[in-house]
């Protein structure tokens, strides 16, 4: 009988269009193709889900719907007094952040609390009941207060996607309003973690963060980046090769980075060659109201297959200035087969392929020079593109190795 695995994501799956739903989708895909039998939890607040999370899963996509209305007193008096209870060390959180290391910590920081919501631990609870998981990979530290729910035979793993401890200080080092949800105490994200059987970090120094991190030796931490199989997307139209391509989600991070291209970067390709075009895909299209200039730039929307964006262009832009984890739409522009450009920040994680299809660099002037030699030289190869294959090859085997591991226990010792 197949073993079976439970899936928490506080975020969909489908549609794909956004880094951290690809990242779950690729995870589940490899599982399923191992033989394991999923199910899915989603702990977010959409009213509703894509009903091809259904189709997608190979178990059972479990209720997540309750009443948003508050809970009566006299209806259920047990689930009041935990709403009213939690809401005090909600408040109690927020005085210790302020007390203990200041004003920001206590505004831009969340508490962990805040992140229980009682109506969905209840019913996942009451669907759980009788089932027996292999395993629960929980996507995010913030919801391992679900880890209680399980008995200690199932294997406990945190897909962390980011580093949270004190993330909002990045935004504020940029003049830039944080984003609260995705910050929480160092404290706070030790807390978390420490529920864990296996901590999934998406980056080397960030598997080295956890580590000096959390105080439970028995604690397995991994470096597991996205997941990209490779498959050469051919760009559609040979015409002119003056074309460019930046994806991303319409977050702070994205659109500030995308400005400091148009308006350090843009002006002078597009000045050296007028026929030039950037293509821009993703939900950050969105927000094109706050882009520095459209001169010159095509918005191709939201996309849910990469082949519908990177057929435009056989090099990639990815300027994004600050930020946590690794760039998944670096990793993923390279496992399509496309040169791409980059920051220092952009390629964290991804340092083997830098001279293998990607180049790194936070020099505005080097962005220029190595697009307009792009622009005039055709300087791919067959040699470059089989060099860049063996390379998302070997990547994706080192991160399925420690995916399979974590679930089997880590019987290989290799693994600490």
């Amino acid at each position: 009988m197949a073993e079976k695995i439970l899936i928490i994501s506080p975020v969909p799956v489908l549609p794909g269009h956004a880094g951290n739903r690809m990242r779950i989708k690729s995870i589940c895909s490899v599982l399923m193709e191992q033989g394991y039998v999923l199910d899915f939890f989603y702990t977010g607040f959409e009213k509703s889900l894509s009903g091809d999370h259904t189709d997608f899963f190979n178990g059972s996509v479990l209720n997540y719907k309750i009443d948003n209305s508050p809970v009566e007193l006299l209806r259920d008096p047990l689930l009041r007094f935990k709403e009213i209870l939690n809401g005090i060390k909600i408040k109690a959180s927020y005085l210790q952040r302020k007390f203990t290391s200041g004003s920001n910590s206590a505004i831009f920081n969340k508490s962990l609390y805040e992140f229980k919501n009682l109506k969905k631990i209840q019913l996942l609870n009451d669907q759980i009941s009788g089932k027996n998981y292999k395993a629960v990979i929980l996507n995010y530290s913030v919801y391992s207060h679900l880890f209680d729910l399980f008995d200690e035979q199932t294997i406990k793993i945190i897909d962390t996607h980011d580093r949270l401890s004190d993330r909002y200080q990045l935004f504020l080092n940029e003049g830039l309003e944080p984003v609260e949800w995705k910050s929480i105490s160092p404290a706070d994200e030790r807390k978390s973690l420490e529920k864990a059987d296996v901590i999934w970090a998406i980056t080397d120094s960030e598997a080295n963060y956890f580590r000096t991190l959390i105080k439970k030796n028995q604690t397995k931490i991994a470096t597991v980046p996205h997941l990209s199989p490779f498959k050469v997307v051919p760009v559609s139209n040979y015409k002119s090769r003056k074309k460019l391509l930046t994806v991303g989600g319409k977050s702070v991070i994205n659109v500030n980075g995308l400005n400091w291209f148009l308006t350090e970067v843009w002006p002078q390709v597009w000045s050296s060659f007028p026929e030039a075009e950037l293509f821009v895909g993703g939900s950050i299209c969105d927000a094109a109201d706050q882009f520095a200039t459209t001169e010159g730039v095509t918005l191709l929307g939201r996309f849910d297959n990469p082949e519908e964006v990177y057929h435009t262009a056989d090099l990639c832009v990815n300027p994004i200035q600050f930020g946590t984890g690794l760039k998944i739409k670096t990793i993923e522009a390279l496992s399509s087969g496309k040169k791409i450009i980059t920051t220092i920040e952009g390629a964290a994680g991804l340092d083997r392929f830098i001279g293998k299809g990607l180049i790194c660099s936070d020099d505005s002037d080097v962005w220029i020079e190595k697009i307009s030699t792009h622009f005039t030289n055709s300087d791919s190869s067959e040699i470059e593109a089989a060099v860049l294959e063996n390379e998302v090859h070997k990547y994706n085997e080192d991160a399925l190795s420690n995916i399979l591991k974590s679930i089997k226990g880590f019987k290989d010792a290799s693994l600490s």
